[in-house]
C-alpha cells in the first residue's frame, strides 16, 4: 500500500489535502502520518516531507512562495553565499505567519498563475533577485547563470525580464555574458570589465579545438579552475597552457581562492602580464565606455545603473530633408500614404 509520505514525496515534497483525498487518503491516515512525523504540515491543508528549516517549507508556512535569489538557489543558481529567504504573497494576502529573518513581499495577484506551489516563476524570481542583490557582481552572476540554463534567451528577452521591477536593471544585459560557464568566470569577467579591461569569452585556441575561458585585452588567456572540475585534469590543463602560448597569448590560471578571496593579487598579476606583453598600463586604460555606468546605492538598492537618456526632438539626421528631397510636406505625405 502506498503511504501518505510516498504520495507527497512523489509529488515533489508538497501536496494539498484535496489532492491526497483524491488519491484515496482518509482523514485517519493523514492524522497518523502527521503524528508519526513521516510528513509535516507547514500550513493548514498542506502536507510536506521537507525538513522544517527548508526554505520551501518556510515559504509555505508563512503563507506564500519563494521568490528572488532564494527561489533561484533551489534551482542551482550560482552564488557566493546562501541567500536570505524572501517570500512572495499576493497583494490580497492575509493571515500570514511571519518568521524572524524572513522577508515578505507583496506581488500582483497575476503572478500566482505562474510558477509552482512553492515558488514563483523563475523569470519573476530573477527580476526581483537582481534588484535585491548586494552588489552589481552578484546581480551579473545571477544573469549569467540564467542565460546559461535558458531562463532567459536572447538580449531582448533578458532585458524585458530584468527590467520588470526597475528600468535600470535591464542594463545588466550589457554587463552579463552567456558564455560564462561558472561563478568564477562570471565574477572574474565582471571585475576585469569594471577595471577597464576588454574581456572576450569562449575564444578558440588556434586549431586545437580547445576553448579559452577568457581573453583579456587580446593578450592574456585567462582560465578559471574550480577544484570540482579540474582536480583530475592537471596534465590536460598544462597542455592547454602550452597551446595558448603557441597561439600567441599569455596563459594564466586562477583557482577558486584566487578569484573569491585574493582577487587584488590576482588582478595585479593580470595587469602585470598585460603590461609586460606590451598592452596598456592600468593608469592609461580607456575603460569600457559601452557599458552602463554603475551608480551608488539608494534606498533598498545596493547598486544601480545609469539609464541612457532618450534623445528628444527630430529623429532625422540634420539636412536629411534637403539631401533626400524629403521636406516636411513629403514626410507628411509619406505618413498619410500608409
Amino acid at each position: 500500500m502506498t503511504t501518505i509520505a510516498e504520495l507527497v514525496s512523489h509529488a515533489g515534497g508538497l501536496l494539498h489535502k484535496h489532492d491526497l483525498v483524491a488519491q484515496g487518503a482518509t482523514d485517519r491516515q493523514l492524522t497518523v502520518a502527521v503524528r508519526s512525523r513521516s510528513v509535516s504540515r507547514p500550513r493548514r491543508g498542506w502536507y510536506s516531507t521537507w525538513p522544517r528549516h527548508d526554505p520551501r517549507f518556510v515559504a509555505v508556512a508563512v503563507g506564500g512562495r519563494l521568490t528572488g535569489a532564494a527561489a533561484l538557489h533551489q534551482l542551482g543558481a550560482w552564488s557566493w553565499r546562501r541567500p536570505p529567504i524572501t517570500v512572495s504573497v499576493p497583494a490580497t494576502a492575509s493571515r500570514l505567519r511571519r518568521r524572524r529573518g524572513v522577508r515578505v513581499v507583496w506581488d500582483p495577484v497575476e503572478l500566482g498563475a505562474r510558477g509552482t506551489t512553492w515558488s514563483v516563476d523563475p523569470r519573476d524570481a530573477l527580476a526581483r533577485a537582481v534588484v535585491d542583490s548586494r552588489s552589481l557582481e552578484d546581480a551579473v552572476i545571477l544573469v549569467d547563470w540564467a542565460r546559461r540554463v535558458g531562463i532567459v534567451t536572447d538580449d531582448d528577452d533578458a532585458a524585458e525580464v530584468l527590467g520588470r521591477r526597475r528600468a535600470d536593471a535591464a542594463g545588466l544585459v550589457a554587463w552579463s555574458d552567456g558564455g560564462a560557464e561558472s561563478i568564477l568566470e562570471s565574477a572574474a569577467g565582471t571585475r576585469l570589465r569594471r577595471a577597464g579591461h576588454d574581456v572576450e569569452r569562449q575564444v578558440p585556441v588556434g586549431g586545437t579545438g580547445k576553448i579559452l575561458d577568457m581573453l583579456v585585452d587580446g593578450i592574456v588567456g585567462f582560465e578559471t579552475d574550480g577544484r570540482e572540475h579540474h582536480e583530475n585534469r592537471f596534465d590536460q590543463d598544462r597542455a592547454k597552457d602550452a597551446d595558448i602560448a603557441l597561439d600567441g597569448r599569455v596563459p594564466f590560471r586562477a583557482g577558486t581562492t584566487m578569484v573569491r578571496d585574493r582577487w587584488a593579487r590576482t588582478s595585479a598579476a593580470i595587469d602585470a602580464l598585460v603590461t609586460t606583453a606590451g598592452g596598456a598600463r592600468p593608469e592609461s586604460r580607456v575603460g569600457n565606455s559601452g557599458l552602463p555606468r554603475v551608480l551608488g546605492p539608494r534606498g533598498r538598492r545596493a547598486w544601480r545603473l545609469a539609464v541612457p537618456r532618450r534623445r528628444r526632438g527630430q529623429e532625422l539626421p540634420t539636412g536629411a530633408a534637403s539631401e533626400g528631397g524629403c521636406g516636411p510636406g513629403a514626410v507628411a505625405a509619406t505618413r498619410g500614404s500608409g
